[in-house]
């Protein structure tokens, strides 16, 4: 019995990680509103040879509220030296000031995501990408994982030498 476990349990570890990963390798041109900014839009254009780390995420999702103290904490170690935003799939910017206000989120907060979330083939939320300083995707991480944070360190510290 204890085989059969562990030969599923690797078959679905398998098949997650050989998920292929978004095609899209290049940062589109974005434009979108900030949520807690009446009339203002954030624009990739704004940051050029800046690294950006995106994160997808909804106000309904409950394992992209989960993420928010991993993307706070990356904020506060790494702000100065790369953009890091969320962008939300909702197109009420009130449901996301109520996300922000409800779990603290401290980076800049974008909504109305969906068809740059289509456009960047993102599957699931939360869903992060991180872009060098030629806005190349170089790293993808689809889903909730508590060690979040090391990955994120891990990716930047080879990003931001």
């Amino acid at each position: 019995m204890k085989k059969v476990y562990l030969a599923v349990l690797l078959a679905v570890c398998s098949a997650a990680c050989l998920t292929p990963l978004p095609a899209i390798t290049t940062l589109p041109d974005v434009q979108l509103p900030v949520a807690t900014q009446k009339d203002a839009t954030w624009k990739s254009a704004d940051y050029d040879q800046k690294p950006i780390l995106m994160v997808f995420m909804g106000s309904w999702c409950p394992y992209c509220k989960m993420t928010i103290p991993a993307v706070n904490v990356i904020a506060e170690e790494y702000g100065d030296r790369v953009e890091v935003i969320s962008v939300f799939m909702d197109q009420d910017a009130e449901a996301v000031q109520k996300a922000i206000k409800e779990h603290d989120l401290k980076v800049t907060a974008l909504y109305n995501g969906g068809e740059l979330a289509e456009t960047m083939e993102v599957q699931g939320l939360p869903h992060s990408v991180l872009f060098d300083k030629k806005h190349q995707a170089i790293k993808h991480w689809e889903g909730f994982d508590p060690n979040r944070v090391t990955h994120f360190r891990e990716a930047l510290d080879k990003v931001v030498k």
